[in-house]
């Protein structure tokens, strides 16, 4: 007889997901307590986690071939996935629900952009989905502060849903390390939003992993600004950079860029995609020399 996790892994693979886990409560540790499973439902038992993978070529080659182009990139990260990504939430949340068992499907993409009551963070989403896909043992944080998965790398986005369901909690990543601190994000992120020289630790379960601490608004400068052409928006013909500034960067200073850019791109600023660079150049140790991926770290090119 199929069990209930065996029956969410079920209903999560026929969605097309690739990756699924299951954690439990008290590997939220790290997580500030409105974020937290229990936050959300509740008697909240476990957290189911779930990833859809990039093609390969698409998710590498991406701006770096004769067609200079991330048009393909952007459509399927932007649009399709989260969309497959929240309609097999929506599926485990009902198969459970079908069971007797309340379940909530956690959104992707949305930000408190300014600190909240207590929580006093900028572009804070309402649940870490990074932190319980490694809760649920799927893979590792890296120094970028972003999973990385023994089967893909960095190459996945991932969701989840909280559930009062008592389903059996997989264990922890323990294989080979996934991040070896070469900081190869460090070096490549545009606007220097990582800081390698200061690591805090995050605590998620029984593992504690090294992150550097970010700059999230030099971070989103780029990233959901795309401020910087030479960070992909050049590749659709949109040449306006706007460098951030040094110091504090402030949400008018957001404000100005954002407004100096659509003055000097024209149509072409609705239509422009923002390279992450530093998780592109996360190659976990075990794939830089099987082709499993291109870092210019010695990984076999597909170019």
């Amino acid at each position: 007889m199929e069990s209930l996790a065996d029956g969410v892994r079920r209903v999560a693979a026929e969605a097309g997901m690739d990756l699924v886990g299951i954690a439990p409560n008290d590997r939220f540790q790290s997580v500030h307590h409105r974020l937290r499973p229990q936050a959300h439902l509740p008697g909240a038992k476990a957290t189911v986690s779930m990833a859809m993978r990039y093609p390969r070529a698409m998710y590498e080659l991406a701006g770096r071939t004769e067609a200079e182009s991330y048009m393909s990139l952007q459509m399927f990260d932007l649009f399709y996935m989260p969309h497959n990504l929240l309609m097999a939430a929506m599926d485990v949340a009902r198969y459970l629900e079908n069971r007797g068992f309340l379940s909530i499907p956690m959104q992707l993409g949305q930000y408190r952009v300014r600190p909240y009551k207590d929580i006093p963070t900028y572009w804070t989403p309402d649940f870490d989905h990074d932190v319980a896909a490694v809760a649920a043992g799927l893979g590792e944080l890296g120094v970028h502060g972003v999973p990385i998965t023994y089967e893909y790398g960095t190459r996945q986005k991932f969701i989840s849903v909280v559930t009062d369901a008592p389903l059996e909690p997989s264990p922890m990543y323990d294989g080979p390390p996934l991040c070896d601190r070469c900081m190869e994000c460090v070096k490549q992120c545009y606007t220097s939003a990582l800081d390698g020289e200061k690591l805090e630790d995050v605590r998620v379960g029984d593992r504690t992993f090294a992150v550097a601490r970010k700059d999230i608004w030099r971070c989103m400068w780029s990233k959901r600004f795309m401020l910087l052409a030479r960070a992909g928006p050049d590749t659709y013909g949109l040449d306006v950079t706007v460098e951030p500034p040094e110091g504090e960067i402030t949400e008018e200073d957001v404000q100005e860029a954002q407004a100096r850019k659509g003055r000097e791109g024209g149509m072409q600023t609705w239509y422009s995609y923002a390279d992450r660079a530093c998780e592109r150049a996360c190659v976990p140790p075990h794939m830089r020399n099987n082709g499993s991926a291109d870092s210019g770290q010695g990984a076999e090119s597909l170019e």
